[in-house]
Formats: structure tokens, C-alpha cells, sequence
């Protein structure tokens, strides 16, 4: 009875080790909110601070009565964010982020000018229009800015054998068409850690 149940063993066995050596490994990836602090976190700016100085600089823009109080919701015009800090940023990717978040704290109550977006294909319909290679139509008039939107990165950073720290200064300033400072506004992060990932 023994030495008829072994190969019977010895086969299910070796069927079991194939199937486990053929095994594709599973990969080391998961979704984590893009809002929140990841496992993999530095002391550079991230996609975290951005965000909850926007959410801030929406509610506190929203609060001045030239633009919450508006008749007819104000236009403005983002101009790109600059980066004065050590740290590593693509700078359209958070403009066309801050901009995101402002729309949606915003609620309606400000238009904001994507003039990166459509402004060279704007033009160069004018000038199919103008040399009769298109059908003429209705003249596009663009809009302009009421209040210009301008947010600018700072930091500093310091650096020992025990660790690294890191403080940012998100600024922004909202000026009118007569270069008018309207509102200004500040947020600050500092960072602290005994390592920090390599950005790109």
C-alpha cells in the first residue's frame, strides 16, 4: 500500500513545483491617492503641497469682494509658475494643476484665459482666414484678463549627517490690468528627513 501511494506522491509533487516555477511574479505596483502622502515620499515639493496651497489661495481669492462679489464672473489670466527654489519642479505641470484646482474651488465664480492652450491655433486660423484658404466666418474677437494670477516657488534647503530640511514659500499675487497689486497671499511647507528620492 506504501510503495503504491508514493509515486502518486512523487507525481503530484513535481506537478506542483512546475506549476509554481512557471508562475509569472507578481508585480510590486499599486494605486495610491495622488492627494495624500505616498510610501515614497521626499522632502522636494510634490503634487500634496501644490495642491493644498491652491485649495488655500482659491477660498482666500473668492473671498475678496472684487471677486466674490462680482456681477458677471472675473477673468483671469495664470501666468506660468516659477520655480526659484533648489528643488527640481515642472513648472507646467503644476500651472496647469493650480489652475485645475482653482476651477474647482472656484464654483462658477471666476473664467480663467487658456491662452496656452488655444492662442498659436487661434492665430493661425486668422491668417487662413486672411489669405482666403478657409471659409470666412464670423471674426474671433479673444478675450482679455480682468486680474492676472501670478504664483512663484522659493526655498531653502540645509543639509547634515543626521538629515535633510527642506522650506518652500508658495507666493501668489493677484494684480489688475492697470498693475494694481490686489491681493497677495503666502504658504509655507517644511520638510524634514534622513533621506530624499531623486526627482524628475
Amino acid at each position: 500500500m506504501i510503495m503504491k501511494a508514493y509515486p502518486l506522491f512523487a507525481i503530484g509533487l513535481a506537478f506542483a513545483m512546475a506549476g509554481c516555477a512557471t508562475r509569472a511574479p507578481q508585480p510590486q505596483v499599486k494605486y495610491v491617492n495622488p492627494g495624500a502622502q505616498g510610501g515614497v515620499a521626499g522632502t522636494g515639493i510634490e503634487s500634496q503641497d501644490i495642491g493644498a496651497a491652491a485649495q488655500k489661495a482659491a477660498a482666500s481669492i473668492l473671498a475678496l469682494p472684487q471677486i466674490g462679489g462680482a456681477p458677471n464672473p472675473p477673468t483671469i489670466l495664470l501666468t506660468p509658475v516659477t520655480n526659484r527654489s533648489a528643488s527640481p519642479v515642472d513648472t507646467e505641470l503644476y500651472t496647469v494643476k493650480l489652475r485645475g484646482i482653482l476651477m474647482q474651488n472656484t464654483a462658477g465664480k471666476v473664467r480663467f484665459l487658456a491662452r496656452d492652450v488655444g492662442w498659436d491655433t487661434s492665430k493661425h486660423e486668422e491668417n487662413l482666414r486672411a489669405a482666403g484658404e478657409v471659409q470666412p466666418g464670423v471674426v474671433r474677437k479673444a478675450a482679455t484678463y480682468d486680474y492676472l494670477l501670478t504664483a512663484e516657488l522659493r526655498g531653502i534647503s540645509a543639509a547634515t549627517n543626521k538629515g535633510r530640511s527642506e522650506y518652500f514659500l508658495v507666493a501668489f499675487k493677484l494684480v489688475d490690468m492697470h498693475d494694481i497689486l490686489l491681493w497677495e497671499n503666502q504658504y509655507e511647507i517644511k520638510k524634514e528627513g534622513n533621506v530624499s528620492p531623486v526627482y524628475r
